[in-house]
């Protein structure tokens, strides 16, 4: 037996430690080394602070106002990790980021099982998605879509358990209870995607009635029980004027089908995922294409369909989803997370039966594009235009072609070398960009030097106002809420009444009222994630 498969064997005989170890691997040396990056992580950041200090529970606050774009269950979360370890925030953020890519890793695994992929195939897809880009960077970033996406795919495992066994049992309440959560981390996506990918799946099968039960209306009861207890404290906080124009018309409704934030046409996902799935969208290079596309696969798929299972809902639940995201009017990168587990696991089962020849292209696309990503950094990295020098650029550029060096070298010892090879060097890589790399960028993508700056003049008497800046930005680091304004007109009404202000907003809409504020003079610039931030003073 071959050093890989014995390594390999004694983790897929302890899959929940393996997957404890390498998300730890990853990150217990960054939680506390960088600055609160833009956008999101220092918002979530005053979130959280008026949560834990100022009673937000049901309707968070940002900036002194109600924050009603997201639910506050995650930040719950994030109280009990506080409360119940040594960690202080911004450190618990970057634990809570941890803890919830773990939760993902477990879901995608138990999702495997349930759909009765024997315990290579599930620790393959484990493997492949700690392996993957995007879910290694998200380990280090505080939001709560990791959590999200792990609650939708455990509801996808819970249905389809309730629905393809003889008896349902209490597995329909289990799937509601898991979406329902979801709903409360983060919006109704986190209900639509399993009732949705379920339904599809039943249809196609024509058992479409299964739905129809005891048990399934249970299921709905309580997580309509579990809304509602949610929407009963959002009207208790805020009142019903609120939850119907601010929740439920501006931030649903509104997003869904005319949004005003993250506006992208249909086609945006076929350009995006791509991007997202590296360096597993190779693969596809390696699927057996001319089968896929014959019509005689289509024809066998569609006569067979009232046996059809567990491969069969795991495309649904990635077509299905690719599709929905696609027609709605807003569009996130991070919205294709649920998607990723199904993925791996197909990925993963077909690693099992690939011929050779497949194989090996396989393998030597994923450490090719090590290589070359790698070797670009070395030879032009210094040539990327960034407002600050990054430290440990070199090094890796180094671990990334080392790492495809190797991921190239055991390409012919079989999947197994392949995959560990792989998750191996993601965690190695991640060490210099964490230690590194990261920390250097906190000028370029966090605003703390310049929420300093602001905070130093407000307790010399300023009055601070903002324009046209990303709600909340500046808030945590600030350690002040400040008056926030989109009507220049308004803006400059309120700033006539004091004798010192300190303004900040993007130095592209300050041209727009720079000859009308002759008193002010600009104190500070900083490009904040390539957008470039003033602070002007009058006084």
């Amino acid at each position: 037996m071959s050093v890989a498969r014995t390594i390999w064997t004694r983790l897929e005989n302890h899959p929940w430690l393996t997957m404890t170890l390498a998300v730890l691997a990853q990150t217990w040396f960054t939680l506390n080394n960088r600055a609160l990056w833009f956008s999101d992580e220092v918002r979530y950041a005053d979130a959280y602070r008026n949560l834990a200090q100022g009673g937000k529970w049901m309707v968070l606050a940002l900036n002194g106002q109600a924050y009603p774009d997201k639910p506050p269950v995650y930040f719950w979360f994030l109280w009990l990790i506080d409360k119940l370890t040594p960690l202080d925030p911004p450190a618990v953020f970057f634990a809570g980021a941890a803890c919830s890519g773990l939760f993902f890793l477990f879901a995608a695994y138990a999702l495997a099982r349930t759909l009765k992929f024997d315990r290579t195939t599930s620790l393959a897809s484990s493997l492949i998605l700690i392996s993957t880009f995007m879910v290694a960077a998200l380990l280090h970033y505080s939001r709560m879509d990791l959590m999200f996406a792990g609650l939708i795919i455990l509801s996808h495992a819970a249905f389809y358990r309730a629905y393809t066994d003889r008896t349902e049992g209490w597995w329909p309440v289990w799937g509601f209870a898991l979406a329902g959560a979801a709903t409360l981390v983060k919006g109704p996506l986190g209900f639509l995607f399993p009732l949705m990918n379920v339904a599809l799946f039943l249809a196609f099968k024509g058992e479409l009635k299964r739905l129809f039960s005891r048990r399934t209306g249970l299921g709905l009861l309580v997580m309509l029980t579990m809304l509602a207890a949610w929407v009963a404290g959002v009207i208790l906080a805020e009142g019903p004027r609120f939850l119907i124009d601010t929740v439920l018309g501006k931030q649903i409704l509104e997003r869904a089908t005319h949004t005003f934030h993250h506006k992208e046409s249909w086609w945006w996902y076929f350009a995006a995922f791509p991007l997202a799935w590296l360096p597993w969208t190779l693969a596809v290079f390696a699927a057996p294409l001319r089968r896929l596309l014959s019509l005689s696969f289509w024809g066998e798929l569609w006569g067979g369909r009232r046996q059809a299972g567990a491969r069969t809902f795991l495309w649904i639940m990635f077509l299905a989803t690719f599709i929905f995201l696609s027609s709605l009017s807003g569009k996130v990168f991070i919205y294709v997370l649920p998607m990723f587990p199904p993925l791996a696991i197909l990925i993963a089962d077909d690693l099992r039966t690939m011929s050779e020849v497949r194989a090996r292209r396989l393998w030597t696309l994923v450490g090719g594009l090590w290589i070359v990503v790698g070797a670009a950094l070395l030879l032009v990295g210094d040539l990327i235009p960034l407002p600050v020098p990054v430290h440990g650029m070199g090094i890796c550029a180094a671990v990334l072609v080392l790492g495809g060096g190797a991921i190239v070298t055991v390409r012919a010892e079989g999947f197994r070398a392949a995959l560990l090879t792989c998750a191996l060097a993601m965690i190695l890589w991640i060490h210099p960009v964490g230690l590194l790399a990261a920390p250097s960028l906190d000028d370029a993508m966090s605003p703390k030097r310049q929420a300093l700056v602001l905070k130093d003049y407000i307790e010399r008497g300023y009055a601070p106002f903002s324009a046209r800046v990303y709600s909340g930005i500046y808030t945590w680091y600030a350690d002040h809420d400040y008056p926030e304004y989109d009507n220049y007109a308004q803006l400059m009404e309120e700033m006539a009444k004091h004798d010192k202000v300190v303004l900040v907003m993007r130095e592209s809409h300050w041209r727009d009222i720079e000859d009308k504020l002759p008193e002010f003079h600009v104190v500070d610039r900083q490009s904040i994630a390539g957008l470039v931030h003033i602070l002007a003073i009058k006084g």
